[in-house]
C-alpha cells in the first residue's frame, strides 16, 4: 500500500466531514425561500432561520419582555442612583431656571391638549371650591356672628341704663336672627363668591411665571429638587410599572424580529457566532479524518 492510498482515506474523510458541516451551518439561513417541484416542496427547504422566524421572534420576545427585561428591571433602573440623581438633577434645574414665557399654562400645554387642559382646570376649580365652602360650613359662621354680636352688643351697653331694661334673652332675639340669615346667605351664595375668586386666582397663578411662583412661595432649588426626587420615586414605583406591561416589550421585540429580512438576521448571527460555527465545520473535517484513519487502521 503506497503513501497516495494510506492518506487518500483520512484525506477524504475530512473533506467529507469538512463538506457536510459547512452544508449543515448553510442550510440555517439558506435556501431563503422553499424549493418546490411542481407541487412537492424539496425536504429542508426554506433554512432553519427562515422557516422558524416567527417562532424565533416570539421566543426572543418572550425572552426578553418576561426575562430580561421586566417591568421590576426597569424600575430598578430608573430608581438606581446614577439615573434617578440625573433626571432629578435636569429636572430641578430646568424648572429653576424657566424664564418669564415658561408660565403653568404653557408648561401644561406642552403635554395635554387645549380641551384637556380645560377639563383638569376645571376640575381643580370645583375641587378647590367645595374643599373652601365644605371648611366654611363646618365654621358655622353664622352662629359665630350671633356669639360674637350678643357679646358686643352686651360691652356696648355695660354699665348704661340700656343694660337694666335689655336682658340676655331680647340681645339673642336680634343677634340669633342676623346669624340664622348669614347662614342661609351663604349657602344660597357662597359657592358663587367663592368660585369667583378661585377663577380669579387660578388665572392669575396660570399666567404666572414659574420662577415668580417659585420665589413669592420661597422654594429655592434644593428644595425644589428635593420635592422633583419625591415626586419621581413616588412615579417610578407605582406607575411605572403599569406603562412598562402597556408597551408590550414582548410584543414589540416580536414585531422587530418578524420584520427583519432574513439576511439581516443572518448576519447578527454572524456576527456573535461566526468562529463558532466555523469550528463546527472545521471539527467535522477533523472528525472525518479520524473516522478515515481509524477505518485505515482496521483493515
Amino acid at each position: 500500500m503506497n503513501l497516495i492510498q494510506i492518506a487518500a482515506g483520512p484525506i477524504i474523510g475530512a473533506i467529507i466531514g469538512y463538506v457536510t458541516n459547512y452544508i449543515a451551518v448553510k442550510m440555517l439561513f439558506r435556501p431563503i425561500n422553499p424549493i418546490k417541484i411542481g407541487n412537492w416542496t424539496l425536504p429542508f427547504t426554506p433554512g432553519i432561520f427562515p422557516k422558524r422566524k416567527g417562532q424565533l421572534a416570539k421566543a426572543l420576545g418572550n425572552a426578553v419582555g418576561n426575562n430580561l427585561l421586566t417591568s421590576k428591571d426597569v424600575e430598578n433602573m430608573f430608581l438606581s442612583e446614577n439615573i434617578k440623581n440625573a433626571i432629578v438633577q435636569e429636572i430641578g434645574s430646568s424648572l429653576y431656571e424657566m424664564d418669564e414665557h415658561h408660565t403653568l399654562k404653557n408648561i401644561f400645554a406642552g403635554f395635554v391638549s387645549q380641551d384637556a387642559y380645560q377639563v383638569l382646570r376645571e376640575q381643580a376649580e370645583n375641587i378647590i371650591c367645595s374643599k373652601i365652602m365644605s371648611g366654611v360650613s363646618r365654621m358655622d359662621i353664622g352662629t359665630i356672628i350671633a356669639r360674637e354680636g350678643r357679646r358686643a352688643i352686651k360691652e356696648k351697653i355695660h354699665g348704661t341704663m340700656l343694660a337694666l331694661m335689655v336682658n340676655d334673652q331680647l340681645i339673642a332675639s336680634v343677634a340669633s336672627p342676623i346669624g340664622a340669615k348669614v347662614d342661609a346667605y351663604i349657602q344660597e351664595n357662597g359657592q358663587d363668591m367663592i368660585r369667583s375668586i378661585v377663577r380669579e386666582e387660578l388665572a392669575v397663578l396660570e399666567n404666572q411665571p414659574l420662577a415668580t411662583f417659585m420665589q413669592k412661595i420661597e422654594i429655592e432649588e434644593k428644595h425644589l429638587t428635593g420635592m422633583v426626587d419625591r415626586i419621581y420615586s413616588v412615579f417610578v414605583q407605582k406607575k411605572l410599572g403599569g406603562y412598562i406591561k402597556q408597551f408590550d416589550i414582548a410584543g414589540v421585540v416580536e414585531k422587530k424580529v418578524n420584520d427583519m429580512d432574513v439576511l439581516e438576521i443572518e448576519r447578527l448571527v454572524l456576527s456573535v457566532m461566526k468562529n463558532e460555527l466555523n469550528a463546527v465545520v472545521n471539527l467535522g473535517a477533523l472528525i472525518g479524518f479520524v473516522i478515515g484513519l481509524l477505518n485505515l487502521l482496521l483493515k
